[in-house]
């Protein structure tokens, strides 16, 4: 099996399990958590002895991104407050961590739509080191709405066999003058893959009929777990 090693220089955080990169899973939202389900306002009848009214929380795709890769928290709290004229400070609740400026040049000034209103660089004291011929997808919280109202850490790719640096661009979005991150807050999911090329191919239906009719009745057939037609 393979393995993707997290490390860092910094002694103390190891301490903190709460702090240290950590499974998916342990963050999935709490409104995926409470929602039920069967929603029972689906239909106007409840039937008493089949799942009724199928709710996100049995889609398949849920299901496979709440425990795909990992997530790093942050390890303090961190303070940033972005003027209308684009100026910045920032505090962090321990020393030992610092924030940068990544230049509106670089992204801001070109953007189509101003929704971003600064990009700033949270050094990580993290690093990862991935097999020869994976790396990471560095992709933001989704599904976490509150807090991607206020700032999020963009979509990336970090060829992580040859570059173990995990440093954090913070795009703010806030209406407000200033965020906060808690310590320990989610930052970002990490998520291994192979580094394979695909070649694009459109492929004849009549081809693939017999797979997809017997893939139908594998994975409809069953009211269990099934999303299913109402009549």
């Amino acid at each position: 099996m393979n393995k993707i090693e997290f490390f860092t220089n910094n002694k103390k955080l190891l301490s903190f399990p709460e702090l240290l990169p950590q499974p998916a899973r342990n963050f999935i939202p709490d409104w995926y958590k409470k929602t039920p389900v069967d929603d029972k306002n689906i239909n106007d009848y409840v039937a008493k002895l089949i799942p009724s009214g199928r709710t996100v929380k049995t889609c398949p795709s849920f299901m496979e991104i709440f425990n795909e890769g990992f997530v790093l928290v942050a390890p303090c709290d961190i303070w940033i407050r972005v003027e209308e004229d684009g100026t910045w400070q920032w505090k962090t609740a321990y020393a030992d961590f610092q924030i940068e400026e990544h230049g509106d040049r670089q992204m801001v000034n070109h953007l189509p739509e101003k929704n971003i209103k600064k990009i700033l660089k949270f050094v990580s004291p993290w690093y990862a080191k991935t097999p020869k011929g994976y790396s990471v997808r560095q992709i933001p919280m989704v599904y976490h709405y509150k807090q991607m109202e206020d700032w999020h850490i963009p979509y990336g790719v970090i060829k992580t066999d040859q570059h173990y640096f995990l440093n954090n661009q913070i795009c703010i979005t806030s209406d407000n003058n200033e965020i906060l991150i808690k310590r320990g807050d989610p930052l970002n999911y990490l998520i291994p893959y192979k580094r394979e090329k695909f070649t694009l191919k459109i492929g004849d239906f009549n081809k693939h009929t017999k797979d997809i009719d017997k893939q139908h009745m594998e994975f409809t057939s069953q009211f269990r777990s099934r999303y299913h037609k109402y009549n």
